[in-house]
C-alpha cells in the first residue's frame, strides 16, 4: 500500500507542478500581446487659399437720388468653409460706354457690409467644385441728382473685399 500512496503523491506533485509552470507560460504570454509603447507622430496644416469675389448680377437698377443693390459672388476654393464678417467696398468705375459718367461726384457707396452683423459663411469646396455664395449686399450703391445723362445705362463696378475671413 504504501508504493501508491507515494505513487499518488508523486503525481499530485507533477500535476501541481505542471500546473504552475502552464499558468507561468500563459501569464508571459498575456503579457506579451498586453505590452504598451510610445514615440511620436507627426501632422502637417494645409495652406488656405484667397477666395476670390466677382460681379453678380443686381436685382435693382440705379438711377439719381435712389439707393440699389451690389451682387457679388463670392468663390472659396477651400476643403471647409470660411466665415466673412464683413466686406468693404472701394472704387467705383463705369464701363467704357459710359465713360463719360461723373461717376466720382455722383456715385456713391456703404462701407462696411456686415449682413446686419452676423456675416456670411461661405460653403467649403466639394470635389472639384469650389464652395460658392451670392451676396446681394442691400443698398450698398447710392446716386446723387447731380449725375448727368451720360450715366444712363451705365454699368457700375465696385471694388469689393472681404475681412475678418476665418473658419467657423
Amino acid at each position: 500500500m504504501r508504493t501508491l500512496k507515494t505513487s499518488s503523491k508523486k503525481t499530485r506533485a507533477v500535476i501541481i507542478l505542471a500546473l504552475v509552470i502552464a499558468g507561468s507560460v500563459i501569464g508571459v504570454a498575456i503579457a506579451a500581446w498586453t505590452t504598451g509603447g510610445s514615440g511620436s507622430g507627426q501632422a502637417s496644416a494645409g495652406t488656405a487659399a484667397s477666395m476670390t469675389i466677382s460681379a453678380g448680377t443686381p436685382s435693382t437698377s440705379l438711377y439719381p437720388t435712389a439707393s440699389a443693390d451690389v451682387a457679388a459672388v463670392v468663390s472659396n476654393p477651400n476643403p471647409y468653409k470660411v466665415h466673412v464678417s464683413s466686406v468693404s467696398l472701394g472704387a467705383v468705375t463705369v464701363d467704357g460706354g459710359h465713360s463719360a459718367c461723373n461717376t466720382g461726384a455722383s456715385v456713391s457707396v456703404t462701407s462696411p457690409q456686415t449682413n446686419g452683423g452676423a456675416g456670411w459663411d461661405v460653403p467649403a469646396k466639394s470635389g472639384a467644385v469650389n464652395g460658392s455664395l451670392n451676396l446681394d449686399l442691400a443698398n450698398a450703391i447710392s446716386m446723387d441728382n447731380v449725375a448727368n445723362d451720360s450715366c444712363q445705362g451705365a454699368t457700375f463696378t465696385v471694388a469689393l473685399t472681404a475681412t475678418g475671413a476665418s473658419t467657423p
